[in-house]
């Protein structure tokens, strides 16, 4: 069956996969839907699906989309439970399929501390080489986004409507930012409204992306939580940024950690966990000084004499290395060692 065609079943009437399966095993085509004569899915079923053809062709058409059977549709969300068939999209799509992403969800109403903390974190993510995965709402959904574009790094924003729909209102500049440095996924048919039950079903999306999730700002009865869950259903990682035992919005995070999240309080928390996130140490990427120097700090942390004697390079060489690579974000110094983060 051509993507276009299953595309079609699954998005115009309410198949279930083994409906779905059977139509693809039986070769089906939609004049049998039209004349209502397959045995093994109900004829109001069978109706709809054909009633509804023309007009999702019609977004087929107008929108780019993947479907689960394509290369290119990302692996580990492959691996989740019920992933969604099609997915329509704007921007890159390239971009989604990784082991280096990141999902980072929270409050809607975020406080300043959380906001930043969001903002920054992503920023810093992105010099790995990380895509920060996030749901594009207020607060820090939207801070996330802006720290990795800011970082002129990868995001990717999962919608709970449709693609052609920017919500909340407030987020169109970051909705266009996206769409032009990153990409804007969607599972739901363009012209669908932000209903409030299509988070739920988006978050199983954001988590499914990534090989982890951390919450940076939630309450216990929040979307971040139903995203958190979803990771642990499917064997992912959830990481929780601590806060402030008197707000609301720290009691879901500090929740989570009582739970056995794991306690973040710096991006170096999240790094350690993934040796996969570590950027790639290609000569394409350094100056022959800078990789002599890596080539060193991969053995351990080490002081700057022993970085000396090491390479033999001059004092200022190294230096100058070293402040450029902790500038970058690569390297770090406490009490006098140098060490790659």
């Amino acid at each position: 069956m051509h993507r276009k065609e299953y595309a079609l079943l699954t998005l115009s009437g309410d198949l279930t996969v083994e409906e779905i399966s059977k139509c693809i095993e039986e070769e089906v085509t939609f004049s049998d839907f039209m004349k209502s004569r397959l045995p093994f899915i109900p004829q109001a079923k069978q109706k709809k699906v054909y009633a509804n053809i023309k007009k999702v062709e019609q977004y087929l058409n107008a929108y780019n989309y993947i479907v689960i059977t394509d290369d290119n549709y990302p692996e580990l969300l492959r691996e989740v439970g019920s992933p969604p068939p099609v997915l329509f999209y704007k921007g890159n799509i390239d971009i989604i399929d990784g082991m280096k992403n990141l999902s980072m969800v929270g409050s809607r109403k975020s406080s300043a501390y959380g906001y930043n903390i969001a903002f920054s974190f992503a920023s810093q993510l992105v010099n790995f080489n990380i895509t920060v995965i996030s749901g594009l709402a207020a607060g820090i959904d939207g801070a996330s986004h802006k720290g990795a574009l800011e970082g002129n790094g990868n995001t990717v924003a999962v919608l709970g409507c449709g693609i052609d729909k920017i919500y909340p209102a407030s987020n169109r500049d970051l909705f266009k930012a996206i769409s032009n440095k990153g990409c804007i996924l969607s599972e739901y048919l363009p012209g669908t409204p932000p209903l409030k039950h299509n988070f739920p079903r988006r978050n199983r999306i954001i988590a499914g992306l990534s090989k982890a999730v951390l919450v940076v700002e939630a309450t216990k009865k929040s979307g971040s939580l139903i995203t958190a869950r979803f990771a642990l259903d499917n064997g992912r990682d959830v990481f929780a940024v601590p806060g402030d035992i008197r707000r609301k919005n720290s009691s879901g995070t500090n929740w989570l950690i009582q739970n056995g999240a794991k306690l973040i309080t710096s991006v170096e928390d999240i790094l350690e966990e993934y040796d996969e996130l570590h950027t790639v140490l290609t000569e394409d990427n350094y100056s022959e000084n800078a990789l002599k120097i890596i080539n060193i700090l991969e053995n351990g942390p080490a002081h700057f004499d022993e970085i000396l004697m090491a390479t033999k390079l001059k004092y200022n060489e190294i230096l100058n290395e070293l402040t450029k690579l902790q500038l970058e974000g690569k390297v770090y110094e406490i009490a006098g060692r140098w060490s790659l983060i």
